[in-house]
């Protein structure tokens, strides 16, 4: 199992760790770690890219998942050398892209407070999609007169980033995390994050620390269709 780095600090751009082995499957060639500060993609946030480096050997990362035995698998091609069983490597990711991907995710889960703020009946966050790509909010539930509800989430949405609310981090047992509902793989601990003065939900992405990181929160458009309402945004 790799241990999660980026789990521990949303803002460590470099780290070491020492390379295990490197494995193929049909998405190509992975280097193994023993830890990794490299989110892989997954809960609706894009995965990490940059380069694994020792000595005169690199390995640019270009995609990264993480597998059911807990293994992360991080995707790419060496530009030169190769790294030895044992060796130490550094570790740097896109601190552009980390921090970008970061703020989208933090601020998919402000909009679902908001959401849930604006008093809106009949709407439930299923999914996000936080990617720089069009990122959206699916809600269960639809919207009758959205363009009078795009302002009104909006000023909701930018009073909370003017608060700066703290986000709060909890990692779970197994066992609380079955009576509080939240899934947990089976022996592992969960993790739940929430904004203060709202409900926490299972999230394994990286967040901003307060909502004041984010920036500007722009709603975008909201669409309801066969009984679902995505709601768009924008981050700057």
């Amino acid at each position: 199992m790799t241990k999660l780095n980026y789990l521990e600090d949303t803002y460590l751009f470099e780290s070491e760790a020492t390379f295990v082995e490197i494995r193929e499957n049909e998405k190509g060639k992975a280097i193994i770690l023993d830890e990794t500060i490299f989110y892989p993609q997954g809960g609706g946030q894009p995965a990490d890219r940059g380069e694994i480096t020792s000595g005169d050997s690199v390995f640019t990362v270009n995609d990264v998942r993480l597998a059911e035995d807990g293994i992360v698998w991080h995707f790419g091609e060496y530009k030169t050398g190769a790294f030895k069983k044992g060796d130490r490597v550094t570790l740097k990711i896109d601190k552009i892209r980390r921090i970008l991907n970061t703020k989208l995710h933090s601020a998919g889960h402000l909009l679902a407070c908001a959401v849930s703020k604006s008093g809106i009946k009949g709407l439930q966050a299923t999914k996000g999609f936080h990617f720089s790509e069009g990122p959206y909010i699916e809600f269960e539930g639809t919207i009758e007169n959205s363009a009078e509800i795009i302002p009104v989430l909006q000023k909701i949405i930018d009073d909370l980033v003017s608060q700066n609310l703290k986000v709060n981090i909890i990692d779970l047992s197994p066992e609380e995390a079955k009576l509080k509902a939240i899934y947990a793989p089976q022996g592992k601990s969960a993790r739940v994050v929430n904004f203060s003065g709202f409900p926490a939900h299972g999230c394994g992405g990286t967040h901003v620390n307060s909502t004041s990181e984010i920036g500007k929160i722009t709603i975008r458009k909201i669409k309801s269709n066969q009984g679902k309402t995505k709601i768009s945004y924008s981050v700057e």
